[in-house]
């Protein structure tokens, strides 16, 4: 074992915040040095998401980092990431809250909101599940940090926002926000877990840091997500959850959204012990269906 890694995050608050978490952990075996990598999502701050191509805006540079060996270990929102990269996850952290939240100016709820009042997200699951519940709201485009885009409600314009209730945990921020009910606005796949990835062969530098229940809640989000073949071009959630009782099931809810409003949605019980297996099986039965919504998008 080495006796010094280098950690590669972005360098955003969120991002240093979720890295430090990380660090502490591997200090019990290490002595790290953080090093900070520009993304592209970094640098086009302006473009919705969906609207990038090809490897995660988010990861794609740290990731060829860790490749050529200027950093050791990686770490990452683990919703940002592709299904195809360099190395491998090798650890997760325990998962904060999946959910999403509303912050409004006013301290309104999602019902309280006044017809016509605008929303900024820049994700099409948000706007998507935003449509099915109060199809009167406005959505405008929301980027930035999680400060920039708390500043921006503040200056009008935008009457709410809605954010990953985890980012505001970690960065310890204290605002009145209504958490959205994860069975309605189903979480993106891996929403509220930081990854952390090695260059393959090197899983054990990091195994030991790894929060087993979330790596498997996790894994099966994955599993369907990577089956279907979908990024954040398609607006779907996809969420699992470890039943905390006796019953070793893991509840897995699969929302697909269409542009027609035929929407393929699963909600199963599955068993804890072959989770990612029958994950990958409900997601093959939803291929086909799955193509069709991706036409609709021009993704297919």
């Amino acid at each position: 074992m080495p006796e010094k890694i280098v950690v590669g995050t972005r360098g955003s608050k969120l991002a240093l915040a979720q890295t430090e978490k990380v660090v502490k952990l591997l200090k019990e075996r290490y002595e790290v040095e953080v090093k900070i990598i520009k993304s592209l999502g970094d640098v086009m701050k302006d473009k919705p998401l969906h609207e990038f191509r090809g490897t995660g805006a988010f990861v794609q540079a740290i990731d060829v980092a860790l490749a050529e060996g200027k950093i050791d270990v990686a770490v990452h929102s683990y919703k940002d990431v592709p299904s195809k990269i360099k190395g491998t996850i090798a650890a997760v952290m325990e998962r904060e809250s999946p959910c999403d939240c509303l912050i409004s100016r006013n301290g309104e709820n999602l019902e309280e909101l006044k017809r016509g009042a605008v929303v900024g997200t820049s994700s099409l699951r948000r706007i998507a599940q935003l449509r099915r519940v109060r199809p009167d709201l406005k959505t405008e485009n929301l980027r930035g940090n999680v400060d920039t885009r708390l500043r921006k409600l503040r200056e009008g314009k935008y009457d709410a926002i809605i954010l990953a209730e985890a980012g505001l945990i970690r960065l310890g921020i204290d605002v009145r926000r209504h958490r959205l009910n994860p069975e309605v606005f189903v979480p993106s796949a891996n929403q509220g877990i930081i990854a952390v990835e090695t260059r393959k062969g090197e899983e054990d530098l990091v195994e030991f840091v790894n929060h087993e229940r979330t790596f498997l809640e996790a894994s099966v989000e994955r599993a369907v997500l990577e089956t279907l073949g979908i990024g954040c071009a398609v607006p779907a959630g996809i969420f699992a959850s470890l039943n905390s009782d006796a019953s070793n099931r893991v509840r897995l809810i699969v929302h697909i959204y269409s542009k027609s409003g035929k929407d393929l949605r699963v909600d199963e019980l599955i068993s804890r012990s072959s989770a990612v297996e029958e994950a990958r099986e409900i997601a093959l039965n939803l291929r086909e269906g799955c193509k069709r919504i991706m036409k609709e998008y021009g993704r297919f």
